[in-house]
C-alpha cells in the first residue's frame, strides 16, 4: 500500500500563488510587445529628404510625374520647367467651394514666397477657359493657372478630390500631399521646410 503523497503546506501555496502571477503577467507582456511589434510597419525612408527618391508616381518620396498642360494664354507649361523651384501643384475647378476657400491662402503664399523660388502651379480639372478666365479674375490669382483638358494630369497623380496639393522639392520629388483646403499654417510650414 502506498502512502498518501504530502499536501503542500499553506505557506507554500501561499508562496507559489503571487510567482505564479508575476510570470504570467511577464508572459502575457512579452507577448503582447512580440505581436505589437509583428503588426507595426517597419518605417519607410522614402518620406525622408534624404532619401534616394523612387521613380515618377504620384507618391511621396517619389519623383513628381512630369506634366504638360496649357496656360490661360494657350501656351504649353511642363513641369520640368518649374525645375530648381518648389512647386505647390495644386488641383482644383471653380464651383470647388473648397478650392475657393484655400485659393487666397495660396495666393498669400505665392506673393510671400515667390522670390525665394516657390511657385504655385494650379490646376483647373474641369473648367472651360472662359469659366476659368473668369474665376482667376474674380479671386485675384496670379500665379500660373493651367487646364488639364485631357485628364491627364488628373490621371497621372490619381487626383480624386479636390482641392489636392502636392507640395514639390527643387528637385521634382513630391515631398508632402495634402488633400482639402490649405491654411497659411499648413502652407508654411511646407513651403518653410522646403526653401530651407
Amino acid at each position: 500500500m502506498t502512502s498518501p503523497s504530502p499536501k503542500p503546506n499553506a505557506g507554500a501555496r501561499k508562496f507559489l500563488r503571487p510567482r505564479t502571477l508575476i510570470i504570467g503577467a511577464v508572459a502575457i507582456i512579452v507577448i503582447a510587445l512580440i505581436i505589437k511589434g509583428l503588426l507595426t510597419p517597419a518605417p519607410t525612408a522614402s518620406g525622408s529628404i534624404h532619401a534616394t527618391p523612387g521613380p515618377a508616381a504620384p507618391l511621396v518620396g517619389h519623383y513628381a510625374p512630369e506634366i504638360t498642360a496649357v496656360d490661360l494664354s494657350g501656351n504649353k507649361v511642363t513641369l520640368a520647367s518649374l525645375r530648381g523651384k518648389v512647386v505647390a501643384l495644386n488641383f482644383w475647378y471653380a464651383a470647388c467651394e473648397p478650392c475657393k476657400i484655400e485659393m487666397p491662402a495660396l495666393q498669400r503664399s505665392y506673393d510671400k514666397y515667390k522670390g525665394q523660388g516657390f511657385v504655385v502651379l494650379g490646376i483647373d480639372v474641369t473648367d472651360d477657359t472662359a469659366t476659368t478666365n473668369a474665376f482667376v479674375r474674380e479671386v485675384g490669382i496670379t500665379y500660373p493657372v493651367v487646364r488639364d483638358q485631357s485628364l491627364q494630369t488628373v490621371t497621372a497623380y490619381n487626383v480624386t478630390d479636390t482641392p489636392s496639393t502636392f507640395f514639390i522639392d527643387r528637385d521634382g520629388v513630391i515631398r508632402t500631399k495634402v488633400v482639402g483646403a490649405l491654411d497659411i499654417s499648413t502652407l508654411d510650414a511646407n513651403i518653410g521646410s522646403l526653401l530651407k
